[in-house]
């Protein structure tokens, strides 16, 4: 179909429901989701649906009707995101758009969702993964691609997991990540049942044979013994503790307040600024519903992690995924092995919780350093997730794309009810 045909035809087309975007490392969900919104709101394919919000604003106006706040502030197209992931991860987000997004909650805590981590032996940080700070490390003698296999029969089926020091959930009325920042002793969280449908090893990285980098922050001396507490190293035994670092935790970032210092989120990352679509126009000012969802989901995952499941930067500074890769020029190769792991798992699922426990069940320690969602319910990426980078390219190229993937919804919502089993409840 030409753009010319399939503009004609838009106000014909379903414009309910859900499609999945491939989100890029270095940018939110609520980035994401605010680029998303904008394109459609300027969009041929959703005019139809501005003129009629804008009619029966008119419509309001000439009764002499007062609008409700919904109306005055409703210049945009309806859509919501499911399912958070990380700055630093990537992979599948779904978005719902009009009554598309009374699915989101089904998609989000319901369905089974897919997975690949990359993870370095040798290494503990406070938050399980490459973007915390060095607690412990282990050696890693011993630790094989064999042993590893042998041990993954542990995480798979039913299993109980302990959710991240670094989570959304609270104790006492506070929330477990403060509790992680500002270095107070952290309240034991209680295992979680959770299962896992598949899992394998699909790379083995020998030390010194691979680009990734452990990470090489230290935490600080005031959090240390929190954190050494929580992570159980004297019942995993033969950790080496970090001396940690002299900087201070919560209370330093605090004084810097008004000093330039950016506040760091649930996961002790920094706030980092919007990245735009290329040869975009400024998008509209991220709306408060979509700012405190994705705050509130971005506590609890990498995820992802997938707790639905953290970094922003100023415009003088890199992404977290550019830091690390200029990071790598400059580091010596990591002596210890990586490995990389596809799963499929239920929601609520914490990839870094299994890393971590991994690296223990085979004698050492580890951190993910990488996490891609392959799939989120019915999408999985090389079937119907639409690349990031297409919204650059003009309507001709994401309009259709949008169209078809808002035309099958009906049909993949009513099969995933189908195929819903115990597993993913």
């Amino acid at each position: 179909m030409t753009f010319k045909r399939f503009a004609m035809s838009a106000s014909s087309q379903v414009l309910d429901g859900v499609f999945a975007v491939n989100k890029p490392t270095g940018m939110t969900s609520a980035d994401i989701c605010n680029e998303v919104k904008y394109k459609l709101s300027k969009s041929s394919l959703f005019a139809p649906v501005m003129e009629a919000q804008s009619s029966q604003r008119d419509d309001f106006k000439r009764r002499g009707q007062r609008l409700s706040r919904k109306m005055r502030q409703t210049k945009h197209v309806k859509i919501g995101h499911g399912g958070t992931l990380d700055p630093e991860a990537s992979g599948v987000i779904s978005f719902g758009v009009g009554d598309g997004t009374k699915a989101l909650n089904h998609l989000q805590k319901n369905a089974k969702k897919g997975y690949e981590a990359v993870m370095v032996f040798g290494v503990a940080t406070d938050s399980f993964d490459r973007e915390g700070k060095v607690v412990g490390r282990k050696s890693w003698d011993g630790v094989t691609r064999d042993v590893v296999e042998a041990r993954l029969a542990e995480f798979r089926g039913k299993v109980m997991q302990r959710p991240s020091v670094y989570s959304a959930l609270s104790r006492g009325g506070v929330k477990m990540y403060e509790y992680a920042r500002q270095g107070k002793d952290i309240p034991e969280l209680e295992k979680r049942e959770m299962f896992v449908s598949e899992l394998e090893v699909v790379d083995w990285m020998e030390g010194g044979k691979h680009d990734w980098r452990w990470p090489s922050e230290e935490i600080e001396k005031d959090r240390k013994d929190a954190f050494v507490k929580a992570l159980r190293f004297e019942e995993i035994g033969g950790v080496e503790v970090v001396e940690g670092s002299e900087k201070q935790g919560l209370e330093h970032d605090e004084s810097e307040k008004g000093k330039g210092k950016r506040k760091r989120d649930a996961n002790g990352y920094q706030d980092q600024k919007r990245s735009k679509v290329a040869g975009d126009d400024q998008p509209e000012a991220q709306d408060k519903d979509v700012s405190s969802q994705d705050r509130a989901e971005e506590h609890d995952t990498l995820v992802d992690d997938t707790r639905d499941d953290p970094a922003e930067t100023t415009p003088a500074e890199t992404t977290p995924a550019a830091a690390q890769q200029d990071e790598a020029k400059v580091q010596v190769p990591c002596p210890a092995p990586a490995l990389r792991i596809r799963m499929v798992v239920s929601s609520g699922f914490y990839v870094r919780s299994l890393c971590h426990d991994l690296g223990v069940a085979v004698g050492s320690l580890a951190t993910m350093v990488a996490l891609n969602r392959t799939k989120q319910a019915c999408f999985e990426l090389g079937e119907n997730v639409i690349d990031y980078e297409d919204f650059s390219k003009g309507e001709d190229v994401w309009g259709p794309k949008v169209a078809a993937r808002l035309n099958e919804w009906p049909s993949l919502h009513a099969k995933l009810k189908e195929d819903e089993g115990p597993a993913v409840e």
